[in-house]
């Protein structure tokens, strides 16, 4: 698959999110024998969207972040192409690995900020990004950005934690505003209830596109080296289908 690179109208993120890509890039530099960050298992929810993916026979699906791979297997059932993105070039090298296990020869990789994606208007048919619009600090930005390349008539599925996520209760969170984080890495998280949500997709001009909401809780094994127990995660799940089609 070629891509016009230059096509994309260039964002940016501000220092503290800018600064989180090395964090994440380093993270992923893997020690001990692990071959990954998260864990084998895809996120339970991800199913879901590879089926509506497929359902609205989608051609090129983009997986942001895609991380160390665990959601792209997944996806690439769904879809005709799919594109790994990440900042990370270390969590794109083992998912390389996890795709070649499970052979997924149809996915593509590719260095993707989810503020300047690089890719053109109306050039991708789904969009799965999971956990990671928490992380930042700007996520209306990069909500939009996903907006800009996702063609009418399809769908970005993305999520929230909520402040029952087992995030919150996690050794080393520092509150630094309410409902607002840095964890034992530093990393940011923000938590969001559904009026925050309502509001954040308000703030994006995209309130009236939201196709559905889902709370959702599912159970995680341990993540070697980040979160090393078995711990519940919620979200809020939320769809938008870009109007035009």
């Amino acid at each position: 698959m070629t891509t016009d690179t230059t096509a994309g109208r260039p964002g940016a993120a501000n220092e503290q999110d800018e600064l989180a890509k090395g964090q994440w890039n380093d993270a992923y530099r893997l020690e001990d024998g692990h071959t990954n960050l998260w864990g084998d298992p895809p996120v339970p929810y991800v199913v879901n969207a590879a089926k509506l993916f497929a359902d609205h026979d989608a051609f090129v699906v983009l997986d942001l972040p895609c991380g160390d791979g665990r959601n792209l297997p997944p996806l690439a059932q769904a879809a005709t192409v799919v594109l790994g993105g990440d900042t990370s070039r270390n969590a794109m090298g083992i998912a390389r690995r996890v795709v070649a296990k499970a052979n997924a020869d149809n996915v593509v990789f590719k260095v993707t900020d989810a503020f300047a994606t690089g890719l053109p208007d109306d050039s991708v048919d789904g969009i799965f990004c999971w956990d990671l619009l928490g992380h930042l600090t700007e996520p209306v930005k990069a909500l939009q950005e996903l907006y800009r390349i996702c063609r009418p008539g399809g769908h970005i599925v993305a999520n929230m934690w909520t402040m029952n996520d087992c995030q919150v209760g996690d050794p080393g969170m520092k509150e630094v505003r309410p409902k607002e984080y840095l964890d034992h890495a530093d990393f940011y998280c923000r938590f969001f209830d559904r009026p925050d949500l309502d509001a954040y997709l308000a703030d994006a001009g995209l309130a009236d596109e939201v196709a559905a909401v889902e709370l959702l809780r599912w159970m995680e094994p341990p993540h070697a080296g980040y979160r090393p127990y078995f711990h519940e995660h919620e979200s809020l799940a939320f769809t938008i289908r870009k109007k035009g089609l």
